[in-house]
């Protein structure tokens, strides 16, 4: 059996802001929030999710 779609697929992207201005502020936003993340996130959290990736990437491994 065939399937066909009978209408046409439609995508939409993100409209990009024509402001250079307002591109930048959205790049400092976007750092600020990094650098705040990284700074309150205590090393034990950082440790804990280091685990669990190379838990993850041996299992992912083993399995391969």
């Amino acid at each position: 059996m065939s399937w066909r779609r009978e209408e046409q697929v439609r995508a939409q992207c993100y409209p990009a802001s024509k402001s250079i201005a307002l591109r930048i502020a959205g790049g400092v936003l976007i750092a600020g929030g990094i650098v705040l993340i990284l700074l309150c996130v205590p090393t034990w959290a950082w440790l804990a999710i280091v685990g669990a990736a190379l838990i993850l990437l041996g299992l992912f491994l083993i399995r391969k």
